[in-house]
C-alpha cells in the first residue's frame, strides 16, 4: 500500500478548502456481496473526499460510503466515495490504515452539509 503522486502543474493550488479534525464516522463498504460495515476516524475533509484512518483494511478503488453526522450530532449524510490511495498509518492509535477518499459527484445538498456542518466554503479565484 502506497501513496502515489499526482502530478501536478508547478503553479499548482487546491481550490477545494479542506478542514483538518479528527472525528469518529462510521463507512461501509460497497464492493463485497455482503453489507461490510467499519469505523474511521475521518482527519480530513474538502467539498470533494476526505482523507481517513481505519483499521479495516482496503484496496485502492474500493467503493465505499461514509456517513457524516453534522458536527452538533443532529444528523448525518452518506457521502459515496472510491478509494484513491492507501497506506500504513504511523499513528496506529487512530487506525493501521490511512485512505483518501474521493467522492463521487456530490450533489448540491451534501456540499452545502459540508459548507454548513463542517465550515467548508468555496475558495475566492485570485
Amino acid at each position: 500500500m502506497k501513496k502515489i503522486p499526482r502530478p501536478h502543474p508547478e503553479n499548482f493550488k487546491r481550490t477545494n478548502k479542506r478542514v483538518v479534525m479528527v472525528k469518529s464516522i462510521k463507512g461501509r463498504i460497497l464492493n463485497s456481496s455482503q453489507v461490510d460495515d467499519f469505523r474511521a476516524q475521518l482527519v480530513n475533509v474538502s467539498s470533494t473526499g476526505a482523507q481517513i484512518y481505519s483499521n479495516k483494511s482496503m484496496v485502492d478503488k474500493t467503493d465505499l460510503r461514509l456517513e457524516l453526522d453534522s458536527l452538533d450530532g443532529s444528523h448525518a449524510m452518506t457521502f459515496p466515495g472510491k478509494v484513491v490511495w492507501s497506506r500504513k498509518n504511523p499513528m496506529k492509535t487512530m487506525g493501521r490504515f490511512a485512505y483518501g477518499i474521493n467522492f463521487e459527484k456530490p450533489t448540491p445538498d451534501q456540499v452545502n452539509f459540508l459548507e454548513k456542518h463542517y465550515s467548508l466554503s468555496s475558495v475566492p479565484e485570485e
